[in-house]
């Protein structure tokens, strides 16, 4: 009779551990799925409204700012080459004209957008790669496959569509410099951040290089900013500067 009351706490305290590990289990599940579905990757290109990668009714590849930072990649044309479907033809060193093919057809039948802007709408539909850089690009979406029901008859063979970084949290600025064989330097800057209700994010650079070829200098200077105003949570209102100047 005097064991009871011991086993009776005890198994109290068993149990009652076992009841908080299991609570403290179904918490970290739970954690674990909102911090899941916290991380999991959007896409907008393939329907135009924001869906999870893996609920796209397309093809769908996406390139992100850490992508891109992590394997220093400067020209987009370098960061669409790892991407299953495309074929990146550069007729030389850099800067020379760059072509971009999805599945086999011609490249004037992929529509390519900056922030939802078309940027190949010239007459024959082309778009050169050459000189357009990585600056204060948030992340590139690739979708294969016709899409003319959404982006009309250029995206025949499918889309590529840029987004550029958008200003959050307190002000700050990056700058970097390197320089490397055949007399190339290349200096880089990006500023974002956002006060109040107005947001920005700029970036900008200059490339020079001699290439490995005679006679065959590049000078790359860029730059593109985001800035925007947002009376509200839903609204924001945006405007998207792009400057490019190069010279072979």
């Amino acid at each position: 009779m005097r064991n009871r009351p011991i086993w009776f706490v005890v198994f109290s305290l068993v149990s009652a551990a076992c009841s908080l590990r299991a609570q403290d289990a179904i918490t970290s599940t739970s954690t674990g799925q909102e911090e899941t579905a916290e991380a999991e990757e959007v896409v907008v290109s393939a329907t135009r409204f924001d869906i999870p990668l893996d609920q796209s009714p397309a093809s769908v590849s996406v390139i992100t700012s850490e992508d891109i930072e992590q394997k220093q990649i400067q020209r987009v044309s370098n960061a669409l080459r790892e991407v299953p479907g495309l074929s990146v033809v550069q007729t030389g060193t850099a800067g020379q004209l760059t072509s971009v093919f999805m599945r086999g057809l011609p490249s004037q039948d992929m529509q390519v957008l900056l922030n939802g802007i078309p940027i190949n709408q010239g007459l024959a539909g082309q778009f050169d790669f050459a000189n357009l850089t990585t600056d204060d690009i948030d992340r590139i979406e690739v979708v294969r496959g016709p899409q003319s029901t959404l982006y009309g008859p250029r995206a025949l063979a499918g889309v590529i569509q840029i987004f550029t970084k958008r200003g959050e949290g307190q002000p700050g600025i990056s700058l970097s410099a390197e320089g490397g064989s055949y007399d190339t330097f290349r200096e880089w800057s990006q500023s974002d951040g956002k006060i109040d209700n107005f947001d920005y994010s700029v970036g900008a650079s200059r490339l020079d290089t001699d290439n490995a070829r005679p006679n065959n200098n590049y000078r790359n200077t860029a730059g593109i900013a985001d800035v925007g105003w947002s009376p509200n949570e839903q609204l924001r209102i945006g405007s998207l500067f792009t400057y490019s100047v190069s010279d072979t």
